[in-house]
């Protein structure tokens, strides 16, 4: 079982990856015409949202141990009042 250090580094790698997928479909887009344009405007579109995913998913992962907890990903700050004290 890898620990979340470790797959950090696995996340940098892979946006790493869809960076290069990101320049190559925007240097074909430049050339395109007509549907392969629209193609690629939806292919650009999709590559960015992922590589967005991507680099939060690293910074997650990253400092999960070390970084100060905010509440965005736990529940650290919900409240739930007691039954008994509504009444």
């Amino acid at each position: 079982m890898a620990t979340l250090r470790e797959l950090s580094a696995d996340y940098r790698d892979a946006a790493a990856r869809l960076r290069m997928g990101l320049d190559e479909a925007r240097a074909a887009l430049g050339a395109a015409e007509g549907a392969a344009q629209s193609a690629l405007e939806g292919r650009v579109r999709l590559l960015e949202g992922m590589l967005r995913e991507m680099r939060e998913l690293r910074r997650l992962t990253e400092g999960y141990y070390t970084r100060p907890r905010d509440g965005t990903y736990t529940a650290a700050h919900w409240y739930a009042p007691r039954r008994d004290s509504l009444e």
